[in-house]
């Protein structure tokens, strides 16, 4: 089982959500080179080598990606640009549930380019405005919300959104005693 949290609906959130609050303490998941080799292969991006040069830079990537879904601006999408021009391959047409998409298969599984391109794919095909923050007592986690009302307020009703439903109603029952 993976120590990393797939809960977001797309892996460039997911990315986002390797820094959390754990016991009320701001947590980084990816602390070494294999913590991001086990992150990207678990998040089904492929496999790549990692050093500790490679893991800063992935971090500013990832801070990088924070602020594009935010709020674009010219020098964060031309860090992403950089990290995509990482990436040698080629591009490939895979149909999936009658659609067709382009595919890029990387000959060297540059990390930041594995990253990079998750992130592009999220930017070019989903509407950013639907990625939204977790209500949850101190949860900063993100989510893709995919809910046909756009309503979704926890990051997993697995998690949060049990505790949140848990703590209303202990409140409602001690008010009607």
């Amino acid at each position: 089982m993976s120590s990393f949290l797939f809960i977001a609906g797309h892996p460039a959130i997911d990315f986002l959500n390797t820094e959390l609050v754990r016991d009320g303490a701001p947590a980084d998941l990816l602390q070494t080179p294999d913590d991001l080799r086990r992150w990207l292969a678990d998040a089904k991006l492929g496999r790549a080598e990692v050093d500790n040069a490679m893991l800063r830079k992935a971090k500013e990537l990832r801070a990088t990606t924070r602020r594009l879904i935010k709020h674009p601006r010219r020098k964060d999408v031309d860090a992403l640009n950089a990290a995509l021009a990482r990436g040698r391959g080629s591009f490939r047409v895979e149909v999936k549930k009658d659609v067709i998409r382009t595919h890029f298969h990387p000959d060297n599984p540059d990390p930041l380019f594995l990253i990079a391109s998750a992130v592009a794919d999220f930017l070019a095909s989903e509407d950013a405005s639907l990625v939204k923050p977790c209500q949850g007592t101190n949860c900063v986690l993100l989510f893709y919300d995919t809910t046909k009302s756009h309503t979704r307020r926890w990051c997993s009703m697995a998690g949060c959104g049990n505790r949140m439903k848990a703590a209303l109603h202990y409140r409602r029952s001690r008010i009607e005693r």
